[in-house]
C-alpha cells in the first residue's frame, strides 16, 4: 500500500475536524453577553470512541449502547469486518463505573485466507474517576480485562487474555475539554487465523479534544497508540504484530432527552489497525 493511500482518511478525518464546528455552529443560538468561563460536560452526549473505558468520565447511572461498525483491513489485520456490538455502563457507587462490550460480526478475507462470522472478543472494565480532583480536572485510574471469546480463525479475536492497568485525565478550558490516558497492558500468548502469535507487554497513550458545539451537539477528536501486543514468529508475516495507531473524528447529538446518537470514522496510520472504520451507535443513558 502506498504511503498516499494509507494517508487518505487522515486527509478525510482532517477535513471532517474543520468544517464539522462550522457546519454545527449554524444552526447554534446566538452568543451570550457573558459565556461560561469553562466547557461544561454535556452529561451523556460527552463520552469518547475509542477511549470509552480509560475516558476521565463516569455515567449518570447507566448507560446502554448498539453500535454497528464496517472496518477495512490492513496488512496487519487483513480481514473487512462488519459487526453489531453492544456497550454497556454502570455506576453501582458515586466514583466508580464498571461495564464492557463484545459484539457479533462477519469477517471476509481476501484470497485464500479463512473469514466467517462469530463472536468478537468481550472487554470488561472498572474504574474509579476522581470528578473536579483539581480546578476543572477529573482523573481516572482502573483496569481493562479482555477475553478471547472471538473467533480467531475468522479474524475477529486473537485468542488471548489480556490485562490493562490504565490512567486518565480531563481538563475543561473555556470551548474545549482536553483528555489523555496511558495504559500498560499485559497480553498472553494468542492465534489470528491459524497463525500462533507471542504475547509480549504493550503500552498505549491517547489523547482527545471534545468541543460542545451546541447544548445538544459535541465533536470529538482522538488519537491513540499502542505498541505491539504480540509477536509472529512467521519471517515476513506481520499479521497480529504490528502497533496500532488511529485517529478519529466523531458526533455526539442528543438527539432525545436520554437518547444520543453517536457517528465516527477513524483511519488507522499503522497496520495493527484497521485502515479504515465508519462507526454508528445509540446510546440510551439515565
Amino acid at each position: 500500500m502506498s504511503v498516499l493511500k494509507r494517508l487518505r482518511p487522515a486527509f478525510l478525518l482532517a477535513a471532517i475536524a474543520a468544517v464539522a464546528p462550522a457546519a454545527f455552529g449554524a444552526d447554534a443560538a446566538p452568543a451570550v453577553a457573558n459565556p461560561p468561563t469553562r466547557a461544561e460536560s454535556s452529561g451523556i452526549a460527552d463520552r469518547l470512541f475509542l477511549a470509552f473505558s480509560q475516558d476521565a468520565a463516569i455515567v449518570k447511572s447507566q448507560w446502554w449502547e448498539g453500535q454497528v461498525e464496517f472496518a477495512d483491513g490492513s496488512s496487519g489485520v487483513p480481514v473487512d469486518v462488519l459487526l453489531v456490538r453492544g456497550v454497556v455502563a454502570f455506576r453501582p457507587v458515586k466514583s466508580l463505573e464498571v461495564g464492557g462490550r463484545v459484539g457479533f460480526g462477519k469477517s471476509s478475507a481476501p484470497g485464500a485466507a479463512p473469514d466467517g462470522t462469530g463472536a468478537t472478543d468481550l472487554d470488561i472494565y472498572g474504574k474509579w474517576v476522581w470528578a473536579n480532583a483539581v480546578s476543572n480536572t477529573d482523573f481516572t485510574a482502573g483496569l481493562l480485562f479482555t477475553a478471547p471469546t472471538g473467533d480467531d480463525t475468522a479474524g475477529l479475536g486473537f485468542n488471548a487474555f489480556s490485562a490493562q492497568a490504565f490512567g486518565g485525565v480531563r481538563y475543561r478550558l473555556e470551548n474545549v475539554v482536553l483528555g489523555g490516558h496511558v495504559g500498560f497492558r499485559y497480553n498472553g500468548d494468542g492465534k489470528f487465523q491459524g497463525v500462533d502469535l507471542q504475547g509480549k507487554n504493550s503500552f498505549e497513550l491517547g489523547v482527545s479534544a471534545l468541543f460542545p458545539l451546541a447544548n445538544e451537539v459535541s465533536f470529538v477528536g482522538e488519537a491513540q497508540y499502542e505498541s505491539a501486543r504480540f509477536d509472529n514468529p512467521i519471517p515476513g508475516d506481520s499479521r497480529g504484530a504490528d502497533a496500532a495507531t488511529q485517529v478519529l473524528a466523531g458526533v455526539n447529538w442528543t438527539a432525545f432527552p436520554r437518547g444520543t446518537i453517536r457517528a465516527a470514522v477513524a483511519a488507522g496510520l499503522t497496520d495493527g489497525a484497521p485502515d479504515f472504520r465508519v462507526l454508528v451507535g445509540y446510546a440510551y443513558s439515565f
